[in-house]
């Protein structure tokens, strides 16, 4: 009769077998030590992660038009880059289709805290190009509104014409629920 020990040994040797059977034999496993400059992984943006843009159809033109964010840890030598104060620094780039040039003025982008307080001019926006730039907040919000021109400025002045919201700043609204069942959460932009 096998020992409990023999019949355990047995199993782990055969387990280990198994995996070494499945592993390719071209696997190459790289460590990285902590003085490492650079992380071989790319930093690929999650789609779980991404912004819909939805359009607020106030300005002529744009009532068709959809849009999509997309965002990613920024890079570091450290493999994740924190602002001062800790927060993660996250690259944000974002693009729009299907919107028709304005008459007069740029479509600007924004990302801009929950609170409206602060705000970062990512750049403007045209048909089937992209604008890029870094926020260092947990929840934010992605606004793309219709300026007098394209001269860069400190706040927006024209019309929202497309916002969305980071997957973080979606957990925000009570809307719609326990208490606030009278609120309606489309109000808010939610489905």
């Amino acid at each position: 009769m096998m020992s409990a020990a023999t019949v355990a040994a047995g199993a782990a040797l055969a387990l280990s077998a198994t995996l070494c059977a499945a592993a390719p034999a071209t696997l190459v496993v790289e460590t990285l030590t902590p003085c490492s400059t650079t992380i071989s992984a790319p930093l690929l943006p999650s789609q779980y992660y991404g912004i819909e843009m939805v359009t607020t159809r106030r300005v002529p033109g744009t009532g068709r038009a959809t849009g999509a964010g997309t965002v990613a840890f920024a890079r570091s030598p450290f493999g994740v880059a924190v602002s001062p104060s800790g927060a993660y620094v996250y690259d944000l780039s974002l693009s729009v289709d299907r919107i028709k040039a304005p008459r007069r003025g740029a479509y600007t982008a924004w990302a801009v805290s929950p609170d409206l307080d602060d705000v970062v001019r990512l750049g403007v926006l045209e048909e089937g190009q992209s604008v890029s730039g870094r926020v260092a907040w947990n929840k934010f919000l992605v606004v793309v509104t219709l300026e007098p021109s394209a001269e860069p400025t400190d706040s927006w002045q024209g019309p929202v014409v497309m916002r969305g919201m980071s997957r973080s700043g979606m957990m925000h609204t009570l809307a719609g629920h326990g208490p606030y069942e009278n609120e309606p959460c489309l109000k808010y932009g939610f489905k």
